[in-house]
């Protein structure tokens, strides 16, 4: 398209009225050299007439309020918000761990709910709540490990007589039941409540110990390098390049309290035994 712009501007120039024949020869080279020149302008037009007609229709209009919108800074919330963290963010937790975290979650949302209508908090109960909000296994070894982690978050006891509904268990065998530990200070109308804002101050205190794990790991792989090295804790801010934090070992889950062992006859002769010991030595002979 650009050749053809230069043969349309060559013929207009060739229309262009001719020197006069009575010219001076210092004319006639004046005359020529201003055609060379107005050619040279008009194929620099059709030049740049070329390169205008081959850019995308779309990018005419688009590409300078994309620019300008590209060079926008975000908003400050997104720019300093590392800084409203309480954890570095370059202390990231293994996988396992952050589905700890989000059980623990879970736990305390639902175990408050239950708190604060005054009814019995069991596993059973937490348990069937935990798998329909994350879709995940939920035993009682977790329940171990979230108790390894934050001790001061629960209360665990084996107790019975408490109502079953549904869950296939009798009212008189025993049962894991949780009671969010709170302070004095925890109550409404006299009697503790579990508050959103504890809610949330136990779900960071929980995270500050998983990470507080995971710097005793990196703690002892920092030594085993050659040479060693040390880092304070307060001076942390990522992990070291070649430390894998998935590898970090699982946490091992705290002992659960267990039923009482009670006594069941399990054989004849155990009971006859016992029967002959309820019986008056008369009878018994």
């Amino acid at each position: 398209r650009s050749g053809l712009r230069r043969v349309k501007a060559r013929a207009q120039l060739a229309q262009l009225p001719p020197v006069p024949a009575g010219a001076s020869p210092n004319l006639r080279s004046r005359l020529e050299r201003v055609r060379q020149l107005e050619l040279r302008i008009r194929e620099k037009k059709a030049g740049s007439g070329a390169t205008l007609g081959a850019r995308p229709s779309g990018d005419t209009g688009v590409a300078a309020p994309a620019a300008e919108a590209g060079s926008e800074k975000p908003p400050a919330y997104q720019r300093f918000h590392t800084l409203a963290q309480d954890l570095p963010p370059g202390l990231t937790l293994p996988y396992k761990f952050k589905v700890l975290a989000e059980m623990f979650r879970s736990v305390d949302t639902i175990a408050g709910m239950l708190f604060n209508r005054a009814e019995t908090i069991t596993f059973a109960k937490v348990k069937q709540g935990v798998q329909d909000m994350m879709r995940k296994q939920f035993e009682e070894r977790h329940v171990g490990q979230i108790k390894a982690v934050y001790p001061a978050s629960y209360r665990l006891r084996q107790e019975k007589n408490i109502p079953a509904f549904g869950n296939g268990m009798k009212k008189s065998d025993y049962q894991l039941t949780l009671e969010p530990v709170l302070g004095e200070e925890e109550k409404v109308d006299g009697r503790p409540h579990l508050s959103a804002s504890r809610l949330l101050e136990r779900r960071k205190e929980f995270n500050r110990n998983l990470v507080n794990i995971v710097k005793q790991h990196h703690k002892a792989f920092l030594a085993a390098l050659s040479p060693p090295m040390v880092v304070p804790e307060e001076k942390l801010t990522r992990w070291h390049p070649r430390f894998n934090v998935d590898e970090v070992p699982d946490i091992s889950p705290a002992e659960l309290p267990r039923p009482p062992q009670e006594d069941r006859l399990t054989t004849a002769q155990e009971v006859l035994s016992t029967a002959r010991g309820m019986l008056t030595p008369k009878v018994s002979q």
